[in-house]
């Protein structure tokens, strides 16, 4: 057991207020206020357990040898700490679309997966479909690799783990109601997943963005919104719009910025001249506001 302290900008999720949690590998028990999430590496995931106290935050790992440092650095990196969450609020204080939502969303955010191979596990499962879709396959996924990790009597979905993923082959992938498509990029996923290496995701985590998407559209399956997607969530970029969202767009035309029908670049172009450097916090913001105002107007 260990602890951090957490920067003045930051709040403790809590899953019927943050969908975006829900359906990765994560768990809330108790009274909500105690977090469980598979982290690590893909081959060796292992338990991170983080629960908000006055001033700290406790921190614990189950399931491996992992020191204090680890723990500390891993829920750092989980609730992206290291993020200047003030300069982004500059930016939403001068926008009229998001303004307010740093007062309404204080603290938030994003929320990182445990490396880059279970984020492209995702994105490439969530392709052209509605999260409820992509959440049955995952599951059924899940269930077929029997990937679970525990933490005391707590179990925890682990994503499964690329020798898993490849031990199901095409037709078990298939089976879980995936298309062929989807289940070949994620059998090439889990081949390629041990070049996910540290010296890889730190150089897509640094330098310019447009090389770093180049570089993962070259796997099979991957385009530009399931590479965004990835370098936001399992790299922790703070820079990528996702510009070609269906969330995005929809929410962009909600609002009177961009018309769902225009080219994806003026949707970046907005993000350009209102977020430069902070794309992917603007995306965060834009999902978080859109679905709340939609449950607040449906309630």
């Amino acid at each position: 057991m260990t602890s951090i302290v957490p920067p003045r900008l930051a709040s403790f999720p809590q899953e019927w207020e943050q969908l975006e949690y829900s359906s990765r590998s994560l768990v809330f028990v108790g009274d909500g206020r105690r977090l469980l999430r598979a982290w690590g590496p893909a081959e060796t995931p292992w338990v991170l357990a983080v629960e908000p106290g006055r001033g700290r935050w406790q921190v614990e790992a189950w399931g491996a040898d992992i020191g204090p440092g680890a723990a500390r650095a891993a829920a750092r990196a989980l609730f992206s700490f290291d993020h200047r969450l003030e300069e982004f609020y500059r930016c939403v204080r001068q926008d009229r679309v998001l303004r307010g939502t740093e007062r309404r969303f204080r603290g938030l955010r994003l929320p990182r997966d445990a490396n880059l191979y279970e984020a492209l596990f995702h994105s490439i499962l969530g392709q052209q479909l509605s999260v409820r879709a992509a959440n049955t396959m995952k599951q059924r996924l899940f269930d077929r690799a029997g990937s679970v990790l525990t933490a005391g009597s707590v179990e925890v979905p682990c994503v499964p783990r690329p020798s898993e993923l490849g031990a199901l082959g095409v037709e078990g992938r298939r089976a879980a109601g995936l298309s062929g498509a989807k289940a070949r990029a994620l059998g090439r996923l889990a081949e390629a997943a041990p070049s996910f290496g540290e010296t890889r995701v730190a150089t897509l985590g640094t330098g310019p963005l447009e090389p770093a998407i180049a570089s993962l559209t070259q796997l099979p399956g991957v385009g530009r919104w399931t590479a965004e997607n990835a370098l936001l969530r399992g790299v922790g970029r703070p820079d990528v719009f996702v510009g070609g969202d269906l969330g995005v767009r929809v929410a962009l035309d909600a609002y009177g910025v961009v018309p769902r029908t225009a080219p994806e670049k003026r949707a970046r172009d907005w993000a350009t001249r209102h977020y430069p450097g902070w794309g992917s916090y603007a995306t965060l913001y834009l999902w978080r506001k859109r679905a709340t105002d939609r449950a607040t107007a449906n309630g």
